[in-house]
């Protein structure tokens, strides 16, 4: 399948009658989950913070494959070496339900083999696939032996809501959302999507839509790529991302504002059938365009 580059919008902000109730627990322990990886990793450091230090040594820890062992090893030497007072965390545990507060998880989501469907909602208990019958798990080449409990092949959603809602509750991020808003081209020159005739189509189109500045202009791209770093290898993982158009032009194409929703698995590429995998995200591409999502941002 070749590259796709398509508009989508999607909203965030919509009539409060309509918007699911706000839930203040999460709310707070977003709050506190902030506050603390703020916090310096250690009594004077003015270079790193509790979560930027985290952040780059498990960066570090992925692209070198470390395992969870020596990288607990690591962070447990560390935490001895700093200052008495250090926030360093001490094993890749720690690191994950710190990073988990964040609402960074994906989901995992059983596909059938043949890409014909997701074993979810009406098929999530089924042992095959109720189009070709294949197992929902492993099969055994040699012995044709199923193994059940062991996915054939795995979908990973990383869910959009959460990841929006977070981006709104920093003002600062929240205000370079509705930046396309007031930077509109007066010469006729395009130098951001909000000049294009796309988006004018959009406004013309959806007039209620484009009248708050919040919502959400997003563009939808795929493309495979072997993950093994191997030519002889025809594996292909397909990885699908979200652009956020509504971002000043030197932020929107930045790789940490743009957004992986799904991780299609191999061997081959999904072909016509991607609209198989693509439905988790499209669910909540509608739930945002139906009902929105609320934010409170942090500190107001």
């Amino acid at each position: 399948m070749s590259d796709a580059h398509n508009l989508y919008s999607a909203t965030c902000a919509r009539d409060a009658d309509h918007l699911e109730p706000l839930d203040e627990a999460r709310d707070e322990v977003f709050t506190k989950a902030l506050e603390d990886a703020e916090t310096p990793l250690y009594p004077g450091c003015e270079k790193y913070t509790k979560l930027s230090a985290i952040v780059t040594l498990y960066k570090i820890k992925a692209e070198n494959e470390w395992t969870d062992e020596s990288f607990t090893i690591l962070l447990g030497k560390l935490q001895d070496m700093f200052p008495i007072d250090n926030t360093m965390l001490c094993s890749v545990r720690a690191v994950r339900k710190f990073l988990k507060r964040f609402e960074l998880g994906y989901e995992k989501i059983h596909a059938c083999v043949k890409d014909c469907c997701l074993f979810r909602k009406e098929n999530a208990e089924l042992e095959n696939c109720p189009k070709c019958g294949r197992s929902r798990w492993k099969v055994d080449v040699r012995t044709k032996k199923i193994k059940k409990g062991v996915p054939a092949k795995v979908l990973r959603y990383f869910p959009i809501i959460p990841r929006f809602r977070n981006m709104y509750r920093s003002f600062e991020v929240a205000k370079d959302l509705t930046w396309h808003s007031t930077h509109r081209s007066s010469d006729a020159k395009m130098r951001h999507p909000v000049d294009s005739p796309t988006w004018k189509t959009i406004d013309d189109k959806w007039p209620s839509f484009s009248a708050d500045p919040r919502n959400l202009r997003l563009g939808l791209a795929t493309d495979g790529f072997n993950p093994f770093r191997n030519l002889s290898s025809t594996y292909s993982c397909w990885p699908v991302m979200l652009v956020m158009y509504n971002l000043p032009p030197w932020l929107w194409m930045k790789k940490e504002n743009v957004l992986l929703t799904l991780l299609i698995p191999g061997p081959k590429q999904p072909g016509n059938d991607i609209d198989v995998y693509l439905r988790p995200l499209i669910e909540d591409l509608q739930i945002l365009w139906t009902n929105g999502a609320p934010a409170i941002q942090v500190g107001l």
